[in-house]
């Protein structure tokens, strides 16, 4: 008997093909580009033509290459050396100007027709007037320096006679300072005494005054957010 075979021997239709689902949108790496086409729909330009429109002048437009003109308005080093000059121009006048101001030998700077006349010493008498200048400003530097010298040298005899700044720390009374450095030598000597009680005041003074009687102030609170008055804590530099 002939074996029977129930498998199909035709083949089946194509089926359509699936592609995955992405998790997320992907962009392609490479986006279709289109060849651009050139504005000038004519027949290409020969070389003689292209040479030709390089020479060609139009309103507004920059001057033909090889030229004089192009040349000053593309060259780098023309204008370092215009902006270096209109720089150091304006740096001159300027000195020229605050000289005239600030000495006071402006009667014995020589005319200015003085310059074409005798150049040389135009420029001598020029030099030996600024000379006087900067020795004199020199003299008023000085004088100035000396008198904030001496100005530190009465503060520290002061602080010294008075018994005040006798006791900073590292960095020169920078740091906060305790209640009791900051009262002075008085509350010290009156030994600590509470707010409100009357200490007794050293006459350390050249002029005597009398003793003050005053009470410490009371100590510094705040309100705190819910309202509650709260002690002031000293902190250093405002953070801790």
């Amino acid at each position: 008997m002939p074996r029977l075979r129930h498998a199909s021997t035709t083949t089946p239709p194509p089926k359509p093909r699936l592609l995955e689902k992405p998790d997320r949108f992907n962009p392609p790496s490479h986006g279709a580009r289109m060849r651009t086409k050139p504005r000038y729909y004519g027949a290409p330009l020969s070389h003689h033509e292209r040479t030709a429109q390089k020479t060609r002048r139009y309103p507004h437009m920059m001057p033909p290459e090889g030229s004089f003109m192009f040349y000053f308005l593309t060259d780098r080093t023309i204008h370092l050396f215009i902006t270096l000059g209109i720089l150091l121009s304006l740096v001159g006048a300027i000195w020229y100007k605050d000289f005239l101001t600030q000495t006071p030998y402006t009667d014995l700077l020589p005319p200015n027709s003085m310059l074409f006349a005798h150049p040389i010493a135009f420029f001598r008498r020029w030099a030996e007037v600024y000379g006087m200048h900067v020795s004199y400003i020199s003299a008023q530097t000085a004088e100035r320096r000396r008198a904030k010298m001496d100005d530190v040298a009465k503060r520290s005899e002061y602080r010294k006679v008075h018994g005040i700044g006798q006791e900073e720390g590292v960095f020169g009374g920078w740091t906060a300072k305790s209640e009791r450095e900051v009262m002075g030598p008085a509350f010290r000597e009156g030994g600590g005494e509470g707010v409100g009680q009357v200490v007794a005041v050293r006459d350390a003074s050249p002029v005597a005054v009398p003793a003050a009687t005053a009470g410490v102030e009371a100590q510094e609170t705040f309100i705190d957010f819910d309202g509650k008055r709260q002690p002031a804590i000293k902190k250093w530099f405002g953070i801790w």
